[in-house]
């Protein structure tokens, strides 16, 4: 392996591999200007070299002033240092990220310095079919997902730009954000491209450039990073003292000064870019179109592997980067540089000579091997007598991605990629959190995975970055996934309203309500031509693709129309995994069981069995275990114990009722002087009302894993007790809810609360029961035209027809230190629109990440700063102002404040890692893969 120090240009490394001297390999290997350093570098090395017995100015004050002078930005704004790879440590050890985003394919040292400090990679792929270009959709999804957005423009390896739309969105105030621009020297546009300006008056960007590549000084090692002033002073208190040697801050003031070195290389490289490209292509590679100086392209036309071409073109004398040591990049990417023509002309001679003869080995490979029927997926040969003694790996060498290939170790190129089913015995079989796992497990093992379920129901929803509904479940699946979720994941959404009647989200849009008789009979055929598409789209997407089934799929009345279980896994082809809780008794009659009603066919489609949240001695239970396999024929994959405190969302308010009557969330609470239930620290007592038609409660997640918080939900005014805080959370129905309280008496102890200087927040549809008047002229959530509100916000509501979907991001100064402006995210959902009678203090303003509506206020709170509202769901997993917020209560109990404590994103992360890894170490993932199509034990 050439890049065993994880880059290229290792002539050192190439040296001892292939038996030659340095000065023997041509290197394209890595991304140097091939006209060489500038004439003025020789003169200043030999008229300053007596200059090196005096240390070097510390602040790199005459360079800096150079750099500032040229880009036009404050002095104070830069800071200098030794080569891009220290800017970028430093900048990630300042900021400091839980979680940061990454677009991958990408530099690996981004990834590096975020695990130097702990934190986790959000992955951001880049797709072939988009020309690995970023997607803006997928820059506002991992913007918000994480702490920290890096990325490269332009990228290392692709070449490719940024876009302006994409430029511009991270011109927005924000999350912060740092942007490599090691490459964009050789881009003509640099001026128009840059974004240095904007980053030198900006408290969320930065950009970090390196002067090694285009000035091809790589030795002297140079760079510098452009930030608000405030941020550069933070950088330099952790700089290394004398970080940059005299003779590199000297180079680099005399490189700057040479405008037809410049000149010369645009020139050059406009003309031979082109030429190459077109070289490379007549050769049969699939070339990514670059904007830069060098070239990533593909393998995969020919059936040949990145790594045989690199031993190839080593032996040839011509070291060529491995490009499949990218995340994100499968093992047929090879990058080059370009360089001048002489050269590129022994490149393109050497990789004709080495493509014919690994082309020509593996037709004698070939012809010792014949197809067989019973391979894996697609058109995968088999031996028909192995003559090798040690046959080829079935698994990709230096790549995590594992994919099948032909007995030849040659990877296949799929149409569609293959699929798993994850089904249960009946609902609540822990299928959400089993495919939740197997996301994970399969993005750690270098698939991009996508999840996906035909149909679900649940007033729980998620929203998508274009401002669509989907299941909280494949949210979720698609956060474990580290991408984008879309509706494709779940293209229809059913959102009970009353008995038997449901509204039907298809595409993430509101279509009709159904009653459950017309929804099965009159549109369940056009739903399941909906589901189709949007699996075969996922399935041309990524790599794997693994469905949740729904229920149980024995319900004999509805397997003539199922669109979720085994119609849908006949559809996929595919390999169905299931899933039985035996925490519910009877097991091994619900798996017997299912497996009766089932047709032949369906019985054949199932590969194994898991058996979840088990507790107990699992020796117990092997007797039982050999008995279901030998009278199914079916292997027990695994037995998974219950996991405790796993620390992810539910995906519907029935697992919320399941915790009350069992006491995980207790509605009483015993207080002395703040020391809940014994404890022996303070507690703040925060009560949140259970509405009959709760969604997204999701909402106050976070603070079950505050330290000095006790969340107790309550339906009673017997239950609210002395609270330090009440939640009025969201609703389907925000007027049967309303009336839900009055009929309770819980609205009359709210308003004495109120009375009394306590504090209440109302998130979407609590916030809009705060206000004074209800209007319904459509009747679209009641036979009510008007209900009368709780009256401590001056506001009204009325609901429309259609429904407000969409992220947003902005700002608040609510409860935050003085001077202080925290930044927030996250979503609504609402048919109401709210208009205010009297002027009103609006604590947010917020701008949709996506959408026409300009920056706007959101919100309300009254005089004395204790009854607030809000549109925004996930309010209250903004670690800051959450933290802001319980600060303002603990100073109403005469308690000190505490710092951040609780990172929940990260928390978020480790929970995902975590429930993987239980799953992982108690499940027979070889057999697993198998299954999919893998032979993982090569």
């Amino acid at each position: 392996m050439l890049e065993k120090y994880g880059h290229g240009g290792d002539l050192w490394t190439a040296a001892e591999t292939f038996g030659k001297t340095r000065d023997q390999f041509l290197d394209y290997s890595s991304n140097m200007n091939p006209l060489g350093p500038p004439a003025v570098v020789e003169q200043i090395l030999r008229d300053h070299w007596r200059d090196i017995a005096a240390y070097p100015d510390p602040a790199v004050r005459e360079l800096r002033g150079k750099l500032a002078e040229r880009y036009k930005i404050p002095v104070e704004s830069i800071l200098v240092g030794n080569g891009a790879a220290e800017l970028i440590d430093l900048a990630v050890r300042v900021l400091q990220p839980a979680v940061m985003a990454v677009a991958r394919p990408s530099f690996s040292e981004y990834e590096e310095a975020a695990e130097k400090i702990g934190g986790h990679i959000l992955n951001v792929p880049l797709h072939a079919h988009h020309d690995f270009e970023l997607q803006l959709s997928d820059v506002e999804y991992a913007r918000a997902a994480s702490d920290l957005l890096f990325l490269g423009s332009p990228n290392n390896p692709t070449g490719r730009l940024l876009s302006d739309q994409v430029r511009a969105c991270l011109a927005k105030p924000g999350k912060p954000v740092i942007l490599d621009e090691a490459f964009i020297d050789f881009c003509p546009e640099e001026e128009r491209l840059t974004m240095i300006r904007i980053a030198a008056q900006s408290s969320h960007l930065m950009v970090i450039r390196s002067m090694t590549k285009f000035y091809s000084i790589p030795g002297l090692r140079l760079g510098f990073i452009v930030a608000h002033p405030e941020q550069i002073r933070r950088l330099q208190r952790l700089q290394v003292q004398w970080s940059v040697n005299m003779l590199a801050q000297l180079v680099g003031i005399g490189v700057m000064k040479d405008h037809d070195y410049e000149q010369s290389t645009h020139s050059w490289l406009a003309k031979e870019r082109l030429w190459l490209i077109g070289q490379l292509q007549q050769l049969g590679l699939q070339v990514t179109p670059s904007d830069t100086n060098y070239i990533l392209f593909s393998l995969s036309g020919l059936g040949l592997r990145a790594k045989e071409l690199q031993q190839e073109m080593g032996q040839r004398g011509i070291l060529i980067r491995d490009a499949s040591r990218f995340h994100g990049l499968d093992e047929t990417y090879v990058r080059v540089a370009i360089r001048l023509r002489e050269h590129n002309e022994r490149l393109i001679a050497a990789l004709r000579d080495s493509l014919e003869a690994l082309t020509a080995q593996q037709s004698i490979l070939e012809r010792n091997w014949i197809k067989s029927d019973a391979g894996v997926r697609g058109d995968i040969l088999q031996p028909d007598i192995v003559q090798a003694d040690n046959p080829p790996s079935n698994e990709a060498e230096g790549h995590p991605l594992k994919r099948a290939r032909n007995a030849a170790g040659i990877p296949l190129k799929l149409q569609q990629a293959p699929t798993l089913m994850v089904q249960g015995t009946s609902s609540d079989a822990g299928k959400s959190l089993i495919t939740t796992a197997f996301c994970r497990i399969f993005l750690q093992d270098g698939y991009l995975v996508a999840p996906f379920k035909s149909q679900n129901m649940s007033l729980n929803s998620y929203v998508t970055l274009d401002g669509k509904e989907i299941g909280r479940a494949q949210g979720m699946q698609a956060d474990a996934c580290r991408i984008a979720a879309t509706t494709d994941m779940n293209p229809i959404l059913l959102k009970p309203k009353k008995d038997m009647v449901a509204q039907v989200v298809v595409h993430g849009k509101p279509y009709r309500d159904y009653d459950a008789r017309t929804y099965r009979e009159k549109y369940l055929p056009e739903a399941e031509l909906i589901v189709k598409d949007s699996l075969q789209r996922l399935r041309e997407t990524y790599d794997l693709v693994v469905i949740e089934g729904a229920g149980s799929p024995a319900e004999v009345n509805l397997k003539d129309r199922d669109i979720v279980n085994m119609r849908l896994a006949g559809w996929a082809d595919a390999p169905v995994v299931l899933v039985a809780d035996i925490d519910r008794g009877g097991v091994f009659a619900s798996l017997l069981g299912t497996m009766e009603i089932f047709t032949p066919e369906e019985r054949d489609r199932v590969k194994g069995f898991i058996i979840n949240k088990f507790r107990g001695d699992v020796t117990l239970l092997k007797p039982g275990l050999d008995w279901l396999e030998a009278r199914t024929g079916k292997p027990v994959l695994g037995v998974i114990p219950f996991l405790p405190d796993l620390e992810l969302e539910d995906e519907d308010s029935a697992s919320l009722d399941r915790k009350l009557s069992s006491g995980g969330l207790q509605s009483q609470f015993k207080e002395t002087d703040g020391y809940v239930n014994g404890t022996e620290h303070p507690k703040l007592d925060i009560a949140v009302i259970r509405l009959p038609r709760l969604s997204n409660f999701t909402d106050v997640d976070p603070l079950l894993y505050e330290q000095d918080v006790q969340v107790r939900y309550i339906s009673s005014p017997q239950e609210l007790g002395a609270a330090d805080a009440i939640i009025i959370p969201g609703s389907k129905n925000t007027v049967d809810d309303l009336l839900f309280l009055r009929e309770t008496g819980l609205e009359k102890a709210l308003l004495e609360h109120a009375r009394q200087s306590g504090h209440i927040v109302g998130i979407c549809a609590g916030y809009q029961m705060l206000g004074e008047r209800l209007l319904d002229p459509l009747h679209s959530e009641s036979d009510r035209p008007e209900t009368e509100g709780m009256g401590l916000l001056p506001l009204e509501t009325t609901f429309a027809a259609d429904k407000r979907t969409v992220r947003t991001s902005g700002t608040t100064r609510l409860f935050a230190a003085e001077d202080e402006v925290l930044t927030i995210s996250g979503y609504e959902i609402h048919m109401g629109q709210t208009r205010f009678l009297r002027p009103v203090v609006h604590p947010f303003q917020l701008q949709e990440e996506q959408g026409e509506l300009a920056p706007h206020p959101d919100g309300a709170i009254t005089d004395n700063g204790k009854v607030w509202g809000t549109y925004l769901h996930g309010i209250l997993h903004n670690d800051a102002f959450r933290r802001a917020w319980l600060n303002e209560l603990r100073r109403s109990k005469g308690w000190e404040p505490k710092g951040i404590e609780l990172a929940f994103q990260a928390r978020r992360e480790t929970a995902f890692d975590r429930l993987a890894d239980h799953v992982r170490s108690h499940l027979d993932m070889a057999r697993l893969y198998e299954m999919i199509g893998v032979d993982t034990q090569g």
